[in-house]
């Protein structure tokens, strides 16, 4: 499975928790990514099990750049899309470069028009200010 095809399984995971799922892994049974997970499989659990345990961190920092919207008037997908690259960012397994813009191709893919100019606003900050 590419990294692409593991970070949308993961996002929707992330997402699903959000919302207030508890068991996430049921959201995808069946679903074409989730059947060639393969190799990537510890990959997903790693931003599964990071974002769990440092999401209030994360909507910390989301606050902190985003201070004229209140973190309840940011959207779940974005909120989602952010902690997980948050948690890439973290790892530092990837480029920095990759990581905001597979982030970004999510937020187009996934959310609303203006998505993606805030997602790539709020990781550059991160970048820049060094705040994982």
């Amino acid at each position: 499975m590419a990294r692409h095809a593991a970070r949308r399984v993961a996002l929707q995971m992330i997402y699903a928790r959000l919302l207030g799922g508890e068991d996430c892994d049921s959201v995808l049974e069946g679903r074409e990514d989730t059947l060639n997970v393969g190799e990537d499989e510890p990959f997903i659990h790693s931003a599964l099990e990071t974002t769990l345990q440092r999401g209030e961190e994360f909507d910390r920092v989301i606050q902190s750049l985003s201070p004229g919207r209140a973190l309840e008037r940011i959207p779940l997908l974005d909120r989602a899309i952010l902690h997980l690259a948050m948690h890439e960012l973290a790892k530092g397994e990837d480029s920095q470069s990759v990581i905001i813009n597979e982030a970004v191709e999510l937020a187009k893919r996934y959310g609303e028009d203006s998505d993606g100019r805030f997602i790539n606003g709020v990781l550059g900050n991160v970048t820049r200010k060094h705040l994982l």
